[in-house]
């Protein structure tokens, strides 16, 4: 009868975001995040405090409308028309202004340095068309009323100042020569009219009607030419000068503190957004439903177990948080396997996933259930068994076909079977432990009496448990588990990748080995769903 499986809905997507998943690879990459903007951000502070600062001055120029229907007789003046949109950015940066501004600085105090690189910036602008350091900002409304702020940037305060100064001075003698220009041509007309009607006059004889016509012209002339002169000389620009340049109090750059967190910040958010494509792109395997997608069966879940604690895990199998989901592990394993001498590997994709532990938790398991289990160490590049059992006091038995026993490892129960002896480790465990190996890990298990050496030990027992190394990272795991009923497949959720998981899968056909399932390890308790009893089923 199948069981019906509690907890999470299992047929819910493994692709939805998971903010667990995602806390777990942000606390998984915690060092590089958080190392890398420490890095970037002090090396862009030490960058920036290096560089000479720049200090900003503003004035503000308003611009306004020109006073319609005037006449010299009513004391009004001659406008300049306003300027369209940008010419002020334009006019700006003009050889004109830019030479005025230069005899302006000349003239300045200002130390010789300061002074040298200012006029350099100004020459430069000649050959380039445009003023560094300079910059109009336009606050107007559609009848361009409003008010042009000048900013000027330099080595120092004062240095800042005097630019803003002299761009507005100058900026301001180009408006008002703008508004004079046009009188000016028309006295400058009316001059020339009147030097000739007096050649005139000086051929023609006393009372005579047309010298009397050229007088009366030559005198409505004059009158034109100092009405002309009254409005040259009281003619104002559409520009005036509203705030007179500041002299600025601390630099606007550079500002290290400031772009040292800028540069610390992006580089954390750019950091945690590389560590989520990353992990998205690596497919990992969340839970029981990436497994089942797979087409493997779930044998079980584990819960993490700290590596501080490997030798409290026996512990935890017998009677603390281990105990229960070694349990089920051990149900739905035990009807894939013969009632007595069952072979099984316990293998994972790569290190770190915790195929050792899982090994030890599933020997003490069977032990509990009254089952004989003897645990051999083969991962002969990596052994960790002996970090999880008690050798203190703990006696040597003689393995099957053992005449003379003795205390042995792996390689020398291979090479000497007549020795062969395990560890009783207590609870009705044995273990066969890998000790050190001083040889070929290949020609050990191409031993050619290996293959009946563990038939031949496993007699004596329920369940031989095998702890072999990572399939991805060499082949010893099939090459034993060809010679067991069968291979048990450690995965770490949330770490483990789907393509991993499909290559061992690929590696066990072609090598003919037989999968039984897998266990997902490293999961968290409140995610525990434990389905275990009708996945198994499906193997």
């Amino acid at each position: 009868m199948t069981q019906t499986p509690s907890g999470p809905n299992p047929s819910a997507s493994s692709d939805e975001i998971d903010l667990k998943q995602v806390f777990t690879v942000l606390r998984r990459r915690a060092l590089p995040l958080l190392a890398a903007p420490l890095v970037v951000g002090g090396l862009t502070y030490l960058v920036f405090r290096q560089q000479a600062p720049t200090y900003e001055s503003v004035t503000s120029i308003l611009s306004t409308q020109p006073m319609a229907g005037s006449t010299p007789l009513s004391g009004a003046s001659v406008s300049a028309p306003q300027l369209p949109q940008g010419a002020v950015e334009q006019v700006i940066h003009s050889r004109q202004l830019v030479e005025q501004m230069s005899d302006v600085v000349e003239d300045a105090s200002l130390p010789a340095a300061q002074k040298t690189a200012l006029l350099d910036d100004l020459e430069e602008a000649l050959r380039g068309g445009r003023v560094e350091g300079l910059s109009v900002r336009a606050r107007l409304d559609t009848q361009q009323r409003g008010v042009y702020e000048l900013r000027a940037t330099g080595p120092s305060p004062e240095a800042a100042r005097q630019l803003a100064t002299a761009a507005s001075q100058a900026l301001l003698t180009w408006d008002l020569n703008r508004a004079r220009e046009g009188v000016s041509r028309a006295r400058q007309n009316l001059q020339r009219q009147l030097a000739s009607l007096g050649q005139r006059l000086q051929g023609l004889p006393p009372g005579s009607p047309e010298r009397e016509s050229i007088v009366a012209a030559r005198g409505q002339l004059l009158l034109d030419l100092s009405q002309a002169t009254v409005l040259e000389e009281g003619a104002v620009g559409s520009l005036s000068l509203l705030v007179e340049a500041n002299t600025p109090q601390a630099p606007i750059a550079p500002r290290p503190a400031r772009n040292a967190a800028l540069a610390a910040l992006l580089t954390l958010f750019a950091g945690i957004g590389l560590a989520l494509l990353l992990d998205a792109l690596r497919r990992r395997v969340r839970g029981v439903t990436d497994i089942i997608n797979l087409g493997l069966p779930t044998l079980g879940e584990m819960p993490k177990v700290p590596r501080a604690q490997r030798n409290q895990t026996v512990e935890a199998a017998t009677r603390g948080g281990l105990y229960e989901a070694a349990g089920f592990v051990r149900v739905n394993l035990m009807p894939l396997l013969p009632e007595t001498g069952a072979l099984v590997a316990v293998t994972s994709a790569r290190p770190g996933e915790g195929k050792s532990t899982v090994t030890a938790t599933i020997a003490t398991s069977f032990a509990l259930a009254d089952k004989r289990v003897l645990v051999i160490d083969l991962d002969l590049h990596r052994p960790v068994q002996q970090e999880f059992w008690s050798f203190s006091g703990r006696p040597w038995v003689a393995l099957p076909g053992a005449t003379e026993p003795q205390q042995t490892t792996v390689a020398q129960a291979l090479t000497r079977p007549n020795q062969a002896s395990a560890l009783d480790v207590g609870r009705g465990v044995h273990l066969l432990p890998a000790g050190e190996i001083g040889r070929q890990v290949t020609s050990l298990l191409s031993h050619p009496e290996f293959p009946a050496l563990l038939r031949r030990w496993a007699q004596a027992y329920d369940v031989v448990v095998i702890d072999t190394p990572p399939v991805l990272s060499v082949a010893d795991a099939f090459v034993i588990a060809r010679h067991t009923d069968g291979l048990v497949l450690v995965v770490e959720g949330g770490a483990t990748s789907v393509p991993e998981v499909q290559r061992v899968v690929q590696n066990a056909s072609s090598t003919q080995t037989r999968l039984l399932g897998v266990v997902l390890n490293k999961v968290s308790r409140s995610e525990q769903s434990y389905y275990s009893y009708s996945y198994a089923q499906q193997g």
